[in-house]
């Protein structure tokens, strides 16, 4: 299982805006069958920055779902609303589950 984590930060004052468009994108993401994102608002440090989680089976599962994923109508409408409220493009990480010994 691996986390995909993504970062986004805001241009001053659309803290708000990005917010109401990526709490669309959750359903939209699973409607169009891919896992759920849990949003996290961020309290300390960059005003207005979320940060998106996302869980897949395998890194190869999520790389196969970014095709995808730019083929999903609703999925990249919303996007095309985010990326002019953000301050730089988003950062993306990737982390590997650590099973119990």
């Amino acid at each position: 299982m691996i986390m995909v984590r993504r970062v986004y930060t805001p241009k001053p004052g659309e803290g708000g805006k990005l917010l109401r468009v990526i709490k669309q994108i959750q359903p939209a993401t699973v409607e169009a069958g891919f896992p759920p994102l849990t949003v996290y608002r961020q309290s300390h440090g960059a005003h207005g920055t979320l940060v998106t989680e996302q869980k897949w089976q395998s890194a190869a599962d999520y790389e196969k779902s970014r095709d995808m994923v730019r083929q999903t109508q609703s999925i990249t409408q919303l996007f095309e609303q985010v990326y002019p409220l953000l301050a730089a493009t988003h950062v993306t990480d990737l982390y590997d589950e650590v099973e119990p010994d």
